[in-house]
């Protein structure tokens, strides 16, 4: 695990057009930036996490002024597959920990985050994950901008992108 110490900025979002699209978490400490891709379900999960850490520590929605936009070129430099995020009461700031998926030849990174850089991050994350191509709203699947077979009427699930 390699240490990063304090983040300057800390990105969650994506980018591309709804349908496909890439997530990425982004970090940018006073030496590197680093760019990191995950699965759409990760990227949620960790917002989700994120959230009840700051409920938990009493400071959700302290980060609403922060701007957290994701910073080009966005050249991974790994496949996210574990993540950790913990509080360090003593200090106030928030243990984030980013291990590689398998089949990576990289090492996982550690950071430091204030809770309104945390706050400010899983908000923009839990707008990328929603900002998904529109449902339908005969079936709830998702549809790209020509539609798609609806299985409601009689239509099939080929050519269908979930």
């Amino acid at each position: 695990m390699r240490d990063l110490g304090t983040s300057e900025a800390f990105a969650i979002g994506a980018v591309g057009q709804p349908g496909d699209r890439v997530f990425l978490f982004q970090v940018i400490t006073q030496d590197e930036a680093l760019t990191i891709v995950a699965e759409k379900f990760q990227i949620a999960a960790f917002c989700l996490r994120g959230r009840e850490l700051l409920a938990e520590i009493g400071f959700l929605d302290a980060g609403a002024a922060i701007a957290v936009e994701l910073e080009g070129p966005f050249e991974p430099d790994f496949r996210v597959g574990d993540m950790v995020l913990n509080y360090r009461e003593q200090t106030g700031l928030i243990v984030v920990e980013l291990e590689p998926a398998q089949g990576y030849d990289a090492v996982g990174i550690e950071f430091t985050v204030t809770p309104a850089q945390l706050d400010a991050a899983v908000a923009h994350g839990a707008d990328a994950v929603e900002g998904g191509r529109p449902k339908c709203p005969r079936c709830g699947l998702a549809m790209d901008p020509e539609g798609h077979p609806c299985p409601s009427t009689n239509g099939n699930l080929r050519g269908h992108r979930p």
